[in-house]
């Protein structure tokens, strides 16, 4: 049997589907853009109404435009259980950091002083800072800490990725759904660098 007619049924309706309809909407209500992306069982990414398979998270739907209408969220996650994306540079700006460094940065007082919205996922943390932001020099050589390219998309939770689902550790409404400063989110990342025995994670 040729590979072109294999077929896999596409992801089913459930309530983790409802969750992720229900963020969706909660995103679109308090002004932020997303989209859907690609859904994911666990094991494997699809275009979620159809079983064709995607490389990774990406938009699967028309122009890969966000939207801000709770009526079309509504209508497109209910289709399937699409992952929820959002574009790096249109609400926010996205900072990336390792776990570990993310974990000691959000007890600092830099970070208290003026917190953001802070994610995990499997591949590592996002905090959502305010547009504009520019990466300190003190950051730029250190693995798993950076700024996601304007127009990238980023998983927003509760979406559903391989080897996991992405989380809140500090949701959005603990902080008024507003991005934080990102320059004290990375003062407080350059704080811990500057403990660590040997002054942190650098790239070769």
């Amino acid at each position: 049997m040729s590979a072109a007619r294999i077929t896999v049924a596409p992801l089913r309706l459930d309530a983790a589907s409802s969750r992720l309809q229900a963020a969706a909407m909660e995103y679109v209500t308090h002004g932020w853009g997303v989209l859907p992306g690609s859904a994911c069982d666990g094991l494997r990414y699809t275009q979620g109404h159809t079983a064709a398979p995607t490389y990774g998270l990406v938009p699967v739907w028309g122009s890969g435009r966000t939207t801000r209408e709770a009526r079309r969220a509504w209508g497109q996650w209910n289709v399937a259980p699409y992952a929820i994306l959002a574009r790096a540079g249109e609400d926010f700006d996205v900072l990336t950091a390792p776990t570990w460094l993310a974990v000691e940065a959000v007890g600092r007082s830099q970070f208290t002083a003026s917190p953001c919205p802070v994610s995990i996922a499997p591949d590592g943390v996002r905090l959502f800072v305010r547009r504009g932001a520019r990466l300190w020099p003190e950051l730029a050589d250190v693995r798993g800490v950076g700024l996601v390219e304007p127009g990238a998309v980023v998983p927003l939770p509760p979406t559903r990725m391989v080897g996991g689902s992405a989380t809140w550790w500090l949701p959005p409404e603990a902080v008024g759904w507003h991005p934080g400063d990102p320059d004290a989110a990375q003062a407080a990342l350059v704080a811990v660098l500057g403990e660590a025995p040997d002054g942190g994670w650098h790239r070769p």
